[in-house]
């Protein structure tokens, strides 16, 4: 186990974090202002849920907000399976897609696969951090927070071994953690 991250680069500080935030609100409310739709916003627990907040507080719109869970048994098949589902009504809603991280996209598609049963109007994806490279599958990921590249991620919703979400920052795991 890590017993601090002080040597750790700071990639990514509070501060490019709330800014961005804020011009993904205003790009988002932009967006769908005009809709006469409801619009749902939809988080993977547990890593999206500072994201969330932020993002929420600063989309001036009228929403909703749920989350899911979703886990992957580990075995031969490796298996995902929803564990915790939505319990808000989207359909026929503009429903946007809340993810802290994108990388491969194989859980965020299985995520959109399972609300598309539920015959929301329309469903798109921001993720605060994405890296388009390691993409192995089509998202509708229209915002990006922060494009990134393979380096490993702690902090502000991302956890090494279930710690550090909690950072207001992003910060390096190096490859000797």
């Amino acid at each position: 186990m890590l017993e601090n991250l002080e040597n750790n680069e700071i990639l990514f500080t509070e501060q490019q974090i709330a800014k961005r935030i804020i011009e993904l609100g205003q790009q988002i409310t932009q967006d769908y202002q005009d809709s006469k739709r409801p619009f749902s916003v939809i988080a993977m627990l547990k890593g999206s849920t500072y994201f969330l907040a932020d993002l929420t507080r600063a989309i001036k719109l009228p929403l909703k907000f749920d989350f899911m869970a979703i886990s992957q048994v580990k075995s031969a098949t490796n298996i995902v399976q929803v564990t915790r589902d939505i319990e808000i009504d989207i359909t026929g809603n503009d429903v946007l897609v809340v993810e802290e991280i994108v990388r491969s996209g194989l859980t965020t598609h299985f995520m959109f696969e399972h609300l598309e049963k539920f015959n929301p109007a329309s469903i798109t994806l921001v993720a605060m951090f994405a890296n388009p490279d390691q993409l192995m599958i089509n998202l509708p990921l229209k915002y990006i927070g922060f494009e990134i590249d393979y380096t490993r991620l702690v902090g502000y919703g991302l956890d090494y071994k279930e710690q550090y979400r909690n950072l207001g920052y992003i910060k390096k795991l190096d490859a000797t953690d």
